[in-house]
């Protein structure tokens, strides 16, 4: 039997993707101290697009990064409500997604302007890992339900 993957099945895929990503770059930027780089948000300097120095670089990255997460979330859960509508608990999943989105990105507001306080990066980091437990969990589901294509032998 062959998985046969739809829209959502591969677009949750790849959202849950780039979330783990996200993740793994916010880890760099806490363990070589980048975060202090941009001490204001959302701008990095008093800039839009600031002076690329190595530190800046790296949380410059993980902030454009981050808003391809969000692209890639709001995809999601539009294709959540056309696909499964409501009530469905894999819309249910990919609107928490979006929703502990928002407030993931207000949390990393409050982790520049804290000075990356070791409680507030933690948070961020518990928040992320929370999103992408939700973001994967629909993907799972929606790809446990998928139809499957019986090949003869």
């Amino acid at each position: 039997m062959a998985l046969k993957l739809g829209t959502f099945q591969a677009q949750s895929l790849v959202t849950a993707g780039t979330i783990y990503f996200l993740i793994v770059l916010g880890g760099f930027v806490s363990s070589t101290g980048s975060g202090l780089a941009c001490p204001d948000w959302p701008l990095c300097n008093g800039e839009f697009v600031p002076t690329l120095t190595p530190p800046v670089l790296i949380e410059f990255t993980h902030r454009i990064w981050a808003s391809v997460v969000t692209i890639f979330v709001v995809a999601t859960m539009i294709l959540a409500w056309r696909k499964y509508r409501w009530p469905h608990r894999i819309t249910a999943l990919a609107t928490l997604t979006f929703i502990l989105l928002l407030n993931q990105v207000l949390l990393g507001m409050v982790t520049v302007q804290s000075g990356t306080e070791p409680i507030v990066v933690t948070a961020h980091l518990a928040l992320a890992t929370f999103i992408f437990a939700t973001a994967l969990s629909a993907s799972v589901i929606s790809i446990a339900h998928a139809p499957r294509e019986v090949k003869p032998n």
